[in-house]
């Protein structure tokens, strides 16, 4: 119990340092050089502002696998050596790391980092020749791969990548055989991958306004982490059998600790542009809405069932269709309490700015324009 109590504190604080504390220190040092590079891009009330807020998720993802990776080492060395059976202060400690890793291991670090470095190079390359999923595809139709078509392609590969990873872990809790495990092995690693390329898409349509996207992130990832809650209450089977005070108490301890890690880091990246963002000092661009987005995605699908996994994608597609054809912005304007929520911690719009807002466009552009943000 000890070595379980002074491990999950020593994660909580790890993950307070990668998902806030690292990203916030990075940003606040980059920005000026970001406002100094010249690459400036007019928002939505025509300030010139720089792209390149989304670099703390670059930050966060290289955060996250040195810890990951650290705390395995650490559960290796204290575990090797010991006999079967054997409990020693190492063979507690060396349990409580594995729990500390898995609460860094949760996340798909190399998704986050590619869905940030395609986003990263469409916000510097992009243009605006192609516009949404038509307009990308009609390229490659013809020939041309625009850096909105390379990003459809780079965050669709991550996205398989990361579907077969939650194809497996559903599997080996399902456990089915035969050409039924096969089966509903495809379907969920199909359904999880269209899961995470379509909500890394919508996340980026919504990054329209200042701090709408992380708006967004933070009510698609609250409610992936609170299906893994779910998920893990169920699994453990607290409550199955008789009570043992004291095993209970390790694993609710346990699993609190590791939920208030993964909301540091689930969290904390928000936390670390969240100023910068709503205070217009710059923009997430497409390197930190998309990579919001795949984690969102990865979050609502990992320990979802099939029929959650159906949900989401219905959902996300319907949505993603939908902006080809709507105006987020106006839907939001139209909708009392979408346009308060929208609205807070933003500044507020001077009779000035109104003209500049007209012609907004939600289509996923191949590039940063004016009318993005």
């Amino acid at each position: 119990m000890t070595a379980a109590v002074v491990t999950i504190v020593l994660a909580i604080c790890l993950a307070v340092l990668v998902g806030w504390a690292l990203p916030a220190w990075a940003i606040s040092r980059l920005l000026p050089g970001l406002e100094a590079s010249g690459h400036l891009i007019t928002n939505y009330r025509g300030r010139r502002i720089p792209t390149g807020l989304g670099l703390v998720w670059l930050v966060w993802g290289a955060g996250v696998a040195l810890v990951g990776s650290l705390a395995w080492l650490v559960m290796v060395w204290l575990s090797s050596g010991v006999t079967s059976g054997e409990v020693t202060w190492a063979t507690e400690l060396a349990d409580s790391s594995l729990s500390a890793a898995a609460i860094f291991a949760v996340f798909p670090v190399a998704l986050v980092i590619g869905a940030a470095c395609f986003g990263l190079v469409d916000d510097l390359f992009g243009d605006s020749s192609a516009r949404g999923f038509r307009g990308h595809l009609s390229a490659m139709a013809h020939g041309r791969l625009t850096t909105g078509g390379l990003k459809l392609l780079g965050i669709g590969a991550l996205a398989l990548a990361s579907g077969a990873f939650v194809s497996r872990q559903t599997q080996s809790q399902m456990a089915p055989g035969g050409w039924t495990g096969l089966l509903a092995g495809l379907a969920v690693w199909l359904l999880a991958s269209l899961a995470i390329a379509l909500t890394a898409n919508f996340v980026n349509l919504t990054d329209l306004r200042p701090g709408r996207a992380l708006k967004t992130y933070c009510v698609l990832a609250a409610i992936g982490l609170a299906i893994t809650l779910v998920d893990q209450m169920v699994s453990m089977r607290l409550f199955a059998g008789p009570i043992d005070v004291p095993y209970l108490a390790t694993q609710m301890v346990q699993l609190g600790g590791s939920k208030l890690a993964l909301i540091a880091l689930v969290f904390g990246p928000v936390l670390a542009a969240w100023k910068f963002d709503l205070g217009e000092r710059a923009m997430l661009g497409d390197a930190g809405a998309n990579a919001m987005g795949a984690l969102a995605g990865y979050l609502l699908v990992a320990y979802s069932p099939l029929w959650l996994d159906v949900v989401v994608v219905v959902i996300m597609l319907a949505l993603n269709l939908a902006s080809e054809k709507v105006s987020f912005s106006a839907v939001i304007e139209r909708v009392g309490f979408l346009r308060w929520f929208d609205g807070l911690g933003r500044l507020p719009v001077e009779p000035t700015d109104m003209a500049v807002q007209e012609g907004d466009d939600d289509a996923w552009a191949g590039g940063p324009e004016a009318s993005r943000r």
